[in-house]
């Protein structure tokens, strides 16, 4: 069952204690990376380091914290910094190129839903489900925030005391640069104090490759869901304020498909199904005027329509831990309670079920 990280301090402080804590799930992370760059893109573990140091400039840029965490993280966890900070730039370092991958998400907005939502599903390798923590973070010059992540990466699908919330769903596409890295950008948005601040820090350019991130807010006064498309080049906005929006692995804008080229796409197989599917949920239950709740979001995360290729995915016969995909868990975030539903394991059939509050 997944560890629970409670971290405070300084950002070094909250490195450490993350270190030592998931130092098991830190080691998972490393074994299970350390044979996908191989696997996949021929790539060993020293290429990636050096690799990962380019993206160190643009870091420290942004936020010096984060190096702090980082190596808080190593100290704790008795490996490197390099090997943190691989870890945390792993989606520039091997995975522009890879096409297995999912991740469905959604949001909905009061008065469609009976609270401000931010859900998602989380599809990736079998053997990095052993890696997976969730962190609640209580910072010192920051946001609190409770955050599901894989060991010894400091940002990831989360919400924070600001009723502030973020999804992620890889998009990928052949093209990089030395910018933030995805994960720190998903870090940066839940260090955000509003979803005006969140995007600044994204766009324009700014992250080291190609994701989307759904994010949402209701704080009382910010009541809010906006979906980034975002590419190192271009990136593309839509929003809402009373409805919903829906998304998986694939860029939907024209401008970015044609700024980026198809030949420099690598759309995994099951996306255009799952992005179909769950609009299609989403419309047929609102078209009668019903009321969207947490049970509702959860029926939808465990539909099998499509299968193998659908919103809630199993493990198939024969394969191995290391090359395929399943959903290793689903997130409901409540921003209008501040709360977290994490439902661990296909939410078809939980191997546990908890709920976070801030």
């Amino acid at each position: 069952m997944m560890k629970v990280l409670n971290l405070a301090g300084t950002p070094y402080e909250i490195g450490l204690k993350h270190g030592k804590d998931a130092k098991n799930e830190v080691g998972y992370s490393l074994d299970s990376y350390e044979k996908l760059f191989y696997h996949d893109a021929n790539i060993t573990w020293k290429q990636a380091r050096e690799l990962a140091k380019k993206h160190l400039d643009a870091i420290e840029k942004e936020n010096v914290d984060l190096i702090k965490e980082m190596e808080g993280i190593a100290k704790g966890a008795s490996v490197e910094f390099e090997d943190i900070l691989v870890l945390n730039a792993r989606s520039e370092i091997a995975l522009t190129q890879n096409k297995e991958d999912g991740c469905t998400s959604l949001a909905v907005m009061p008065p469609t839903s009976e609270k401000a939502f931010l859900a998602q599903t989380w599809d990736w390798r079998s053997a990095q489900s052993r890696s997976l923590v969730m962190t609640k973070i209580r910072q010192q010059d920051g946001p609190t925030i409770h955050m599901v992540t894989e060991g010894g990466i400091i940002g990831k699908i989360g919400i924070n005391d600001r009723g502030l919330g973020v999804c992620l769903n890889a998009l990928r596409a052949n093209v990089k640069s030395n910018q933030l890295p995805v994960h720190l950008g998903l870090r940066e948005v839940l260090n955000s104090e509003d979803i005006y601040e969140a995007q600044s820090k994204v766009v324009d350019g700014k992250l080291g490759s190609s994701a989307n991130f759904m994010m949402a807010q209701d704080n009382g006064n910010i009541h809010q869901a906006v979906n980034l498309e975002l590419s190192p080049d271009k990136h593309d906005k839509k929003e809402t304020k009373t409805s919903y929006l829906y998304h998986s692995n694939h860029f939907c804008s024209k401008a970015i498909n044609e700024a980026i080229g198809k030949e420099n796409m690598n759309v995994v197989a099951s996306s255009h199904n799952r992005i179909n599917r769950i609009g299609e949920l989403i419309h047929q239950f609102t078209s009668g005027n019903e009321i969207v709740t947490e049970a509702d979001i959860k029926m939808w995360l465990s539909d099998h329509e499509n299968g193998p290729n659908s919103i809630c995915i199993h493990k198939e016969v024969g394969t191995s831990d290391y090359t395929d995909t399943i959903t290793a868990f689903a997130v409901i975030m409540n921003l209008t309670n501040k709360s977290m539903y994490l439902i661990e394991g296909q939410p078809c059939k939980p191997i546990e079920e908890l709920r976070f509050g801030l």
